[in-house]
């Protein structure tokens, strides 16, 4: 969480607290002294609370609510293709190959895993570069190749950028990098809100779709 985001929270806290305890005061009608301020302060704060708890884990997720932060839900499974600038021996660059990426999300936190025919990529360091006024709704991440179908011990690691693209079909496009010193472009578009766990039922999917 921003630091900006944080002090929305705090100011949210505190002014919703003292207008809760005001009003349970009110409600209860017993008259302003320790034993009922103190009452008081404890019922806005169990409030305030239970309304972040649900805030974080599901509130976020509704219309409604999801205006307080700014903060979009890309959570679920991603399927398209991946282009890489990788060269063989003769100078001949590779086809485009089919990628998925499932995504995990909650309101603090995002995980990003990567399938393809030859390997799955786990990210291990994630963050939104988010800005509402300029348009810019980016997920970054580092990952790291933790299972090869190949059978080599390559340990790839590298960045990838992708920006949200908003539509009656969301899309995620952007660039990867890598330290095999190859780099590629990557684009996405969402098939399903649950994650799936392979290649193999990614591809079943979208069997029956099209997509680039």
């Amino acid at each position: 969480m921003k630091r900006s985001e944080l002090n929305v929270v705090i100011i949210i806290s505190i002014f919703f607290s003292i207008i809760i305890g005001i009003g349970y005061l009110w409600l209860n009608n017993d008259g302003v002294n320790i034993k009922t301020g103190f009452k008081a302060i404890s019922f806005g704060i169990t409030c305030i609370t239970l309304f972040w708890t649900f805030y974080i884990n599901y509130g976020w997720k509704w219309p409604v609510l999801k205006k307080l932060f700014y903060r979009p839900n890309i959570s679920g499974t991603w399927s398209g293709e991946i282009v890489s600038d990788w060269k063989n021996e003769a100078g001949e660059t590779v086809k485009p190959k089919s990628i998925f990426v499932v995504i995990r999300q909650s309101f603090l936190r995002i995980n990003c895993t990567t399938y393809t025919d030859t390997f799955i990529g786990k990210s291990y360091s994630e963050t939104f570069s988010l800005n509402k006024i300029r348009g810019i709704k980016n997920v970054v991440y580092l990952y790291r190749k933790e299972t090869s179908y190949k059978g080599d011990n390559i340990n790839n690691e590298g960045a990838t950028e992708l920006r949200l693209i908003e539509s009656e079909v969301n899309r995620l496009e952007g660039k990867y990098w890598s330290n095999t010193k190859t780099n590629g472009t990557i684009k996405l578009i969402f098939i399903a809100k649950n994650h799936v766990d392979s290649y193999e039922k990614n591809q079943s999917l979208v069997s029956k779709k099209r997509f680039y």
